[in-house]
């Protein structure tokens, strides 16, 4: 029987800050071990200045085979009472992910099912969120959002207006500068196949769609916000491979006149054969 490696980590809040002053967010993390088991931590409440502050963040990591031959991994953070300079507010926010690595070696089956944000606002708003968790695990193999890519039009037409991709953009929406990073695939030329990222297998996907509208100050595309003399907010960015998914709940890039970076409930399922 050949040789499983797992590989799953979940992190709570984890960030830096260089502008007014230089801080590491101090991050505590669970972490799998190659032979899996079970890992949990307790990250305690933290802040600097008025710039961040939280009330703690719990995480926890597991890894098993099954009797049939199959391994399965199970991650999760959850993140309590996020403060980011009063702009980026919310009661919890929990990331899940859970991973099944069939024993024949074929693409694991991945579920996000369980991630959900409570009482998020930004610059003063409730976020309305679209989830797209059901929908992904439904085509919760790599394999199998390949597949629905290629043969529902809809489906393939929706996933690139949301990815800004040139010529599917929907009329009236564009792009903040700042926020142009976050959507690799807009200046995709080959659209027959899902994206994947250069040099990767990786595909970005979106885990949810901000519904609320643009405003003076407050750019919204996708799961990204943009809000003036503050910076970019992204939900839900989840990275999808054949054996391995990461999931980002919140993503804050803090521009002036503070400078630096906040994540919150991070999460990594995957694992694989060591056999060639």
């Amino acid at each position: 029987m050949p040789r499983f490696v797992f590989h799953a980590n979940a992190i709570g809040v984890i960030g830096q800050i260089h502008r007014p002053v230089t801080h590491v967010i101090p991050s505590l993390a669970s972490a799998l071990p190659p032979s899996g088991g079970y890992t949990n931590a307790k990250q305690e409440p933290g802040d600097l200045l008025e710039i961040y502050s939280h009330g703690g963040a719990t995480t926890a990591a597991t890894g098993n085979e099954k009797q049939n031959g199959d391994h399965v991994t199970t991650v999760t953070a959850t993140v309590h009472g996020l403060n980011i300079r009063d702009v980026v507010l919310l009661d919890s926010v929990t990331a899940s992910l859970s991973s099944v690595h069939p024993a024949d070696g074929s693409h694991a089956c991945f579920n996000a099912q369980g991630s959900f944000f409570k009482n998020l606002r930004i610059a003063g708003r409730e976020i309305i969120l679209q989830s797209r968790v059901e929908e992904l695990a439904k085509h919760c193999t790599l394999a199998a959002l390949q597949k629905r890519y290629r043969e529902d039009e809809g489906f393939m037409k929706r996933f690139l207006k949301e990815a800004f991709v040139d010529g599917f953009v929907e009329e009236g929406k564009s792009l903040h500068a700042k926020q142009e990073k976050y959507f690799p695939y807009r200046k995709l030329r080959n659209t027959a196949d899902l994206p994947a990222s250069a040099g990767t297998q990786f595909t970005v996907v979106p885990l949810f769609k901000i519904e609320n509208d643009s405003e003076p100050g407050f750019h919204v595309s996708g799961n990204a916000i943009t809000v003036d003399h503050f910076g970019t907010v992204v939900i839900g960015e989840l990275i999808i491979g054949a054996y391995e998914r990461r999931l980002t709940m919140l993503h804050a890039e803090l521009g002036s006149p503070v400078g630096g970076m906040v994540s919150a409930s991070i999460v990594n399922s995957g694992g694989g054969g060591t056999d060639p």
